[in-house]
């Protein structure tokens, strides 16, 4: 009896013992996100998240290469905490493709958009409270024309579209109940005989007077990425030491005007790249990055940038005290490729959410299936 008590206390103590042994954490990783059926060719073009259970992805289904004009309609998905799903549209008219997605809230939504028309560009802006979708009217309207909007941020009820307008660059601000079209900084303008260029290509907001814009520029004397800060007031050029650098700013992302990460390639036009990190003040450019496409960049909660790449393959990199990490992206089984658009990182969270496409093996002409890659412990 003594014998089998003894043994019973063992096994009680070993059980308790095992139960105390906590189990070990995940991994952090990248991996495919499970999304709703679409319809191919897909593509998601933007993302954008503000809190752990709110984040909205944009881009189009349905496209098909041999209808151009004909075929193609927009797709929104929302994440709610758990799942993907789709989610109310704004109403459009005729075939659209959402392009841009930018929140301060969940109650603060902003899309733009633009039909399939082989007549210009047309931008279409809509706006969500939380319960409806309504379209703001935005200059020039539905008039096709050379304007080309190339991103959006929004911050305490402020929205700003930046682009372009043949070679002046766009800076519109949503003041909240109309838009304000701001002048470029001094070194856009053209003058003296020489034909100035300035191209926006990312904007991000932290307030209405701290706002900052990145692209490529030519002026003379000078050439290569631009930055631009608003403080308010007006834009003006900020030095990052990078003159005759035949390289564009593409992306750029921050938890605050004190740390703020920019990235860019060579646009098309060479193999270069260039990341900078600023911290209001002075500018540093951060080597090591091997990948000559970068057209986006986040920086999560704890502050590391991650970093989208191309080529040779899709890949995410981040950067810590030992330099860059590479890691490949996710791709679905069978696509002979992805490639990922646009990245954000979840506040308040170390999830990040990357939107792209793949390739669909054996399709003729070539089709896309639309896909989301999310990073976290889970």
């Amino acid at each position: 009896m003594r014998v089998r008590r003894c043994l019973a206390l063992a096994f009680s103590v070993a059980v308790v013992a095992g139960a105390a042994v906590p189990a070990a954490a995940a991994e952090p990783s990248w991996r495919l996100a499970s999304i709703p059926q679409n319809k191919a060719t897909s593509n998601l073009w933007d993302v954008a998240a503000v809190d752990a259970r709110n984040a909205w992805a944009v881009g189009f289904e349905g496209y098909h290469p041999d209808q151009q004009y004909t075929t193609g309609d927009p797709m929104m998905l929302r994440w709610n905490g758990i799942r993907w799903s789709r989610t109310s549209l704004p109403a459009v008219q005729g075939r659209v493709s959402f392009q841009r997605v930018a929140a301060s809230s969940a109650r603060d939504v902003w899309v733009t958009g633009a039909p399939w028309s082989p007549d210009g560009n047309v931008t279409l802006v809509w706006r969500y409270d939380g319960r409806t979708w309504t379209e703001v009217p935005y200059p020039p309207g539905a008039t096709p024309g050379t304007l080309s909007i190339r991103d959006l941020s929004v911050v305490d009820g402020h929205a700003w579209l930046v682009g372009h307008n043949g070679n002046t660059p766009v800076f519109h601000e949503w003041t909240g109940s109309s838009w304000q079209e701001h002048q470029p900084p001094a070194e856009c303008v053209t003058g003296g005989g020489f034909l100035n260029f300035c191209a926006i290509n990312a904007v991000k907001a932290f307030a209405s007077d701290d706002v900052w814009a990145a692209g490529h520029g030519m002026w003379n004397g000078y050439s290569g990425p631009l930055l631009f800060h608003w403080n308010g007031t007006a834009w003006r050029a900020v030095q990052i030491g990078l003159n005759q650098q035949q390289v564009t700013l593409q992306s750029l992302d921050g938890t605050s005007s004190s740390d703020i990460w920019a990235v860019g390639d060579g646009g098309g036009m060479g193999s270069a790249n260039v990341v900078v990190r600023g911290d209001g003040t002075t500018w540093q450019t951060v080597s090591g990055l091997n990948t000559p496409a970068t057209p986006g960049v986040a920086v999560g909660t704890n502050g590391v940038p991650w970093v989208i790449g191309r080529f040779p393959q899709a890949s995410f990199s981040s950067h810590g005290p030992a330099g860059w990490t590479t890691t490949p992206a996710p791709a679905p089984a069978g696509s002979s490729g992805t490639n990922y658009n646009a990245i954000a990182a979840v506040p308040g969270t170390n999830r990040l959410i990357a939107v792209g496409y793949a390739d669909l093996p054996g399709t003729s002409p070539l089709l896309l299936q639309a896909v989301i890659a999310e990073y976290s412990t889970r």
